[in-house]
């Protein structure tokens, strides 16, 4: 009988991961840079390279890099929220949503990068009942 892992991480998950945070990153740098102006690029630049950085890491097999790059996640989305929240109260909705969707990648591959952690720890329902 083999054994065989249900919860194995396919290579495939951490890739999708990295192509949607490297994508967000880059759209919003890019965004920025493009309309607002090359005022403060230096600034915009660096949460970029890490990211750049990091997922290069990931990719190589570094596995400390997966809770490295929840950093800067964290620090994206809290630095957008407020920033979101002004672009719907002033009515520029497309600039919202835009906003939206990006905050919305940087969460969706924060989870993808902890999905396989999230698989270890069993819920309260799958635990076997303890018989006295």
């Amino acid at each position: 009988m083999t054994p065989s892992n249900p919860v194995a991480r396919t290579r495939t998950d951490i890739t999708a991961a990295i192509a949607i945070l490297l994508i967000a990153e880059a759209t919003l740098f890019f965004t920025f840079l493009f309309i607002i102006g090359p005022i403060a690029t230096l600034a915009r630049l660096l949460p970029l390279a890490a990211v750049l950085v990091l997922c290069a890491a990931l990719y190589w097999g570094q596995d400390w890099a997966r809770w490295a790059l929840l950093a800067p996640i964290a620090f994206r989305v809290w630095r957008l929220v407020p920033l979101t929240g002004a672009a719907w109260a002033l009515g520029r909705t497309w600039i919202a949503l835009f906003l939206t969707l990006i905050m919305i990648a940087e969460l969706a591959a924060a989870f993808l990068l902890l999905d396989k952690y999230f698989r270890y720890f069993p819920s309260s329902r799958q635990r076997a009942p303890v018989s006295s």
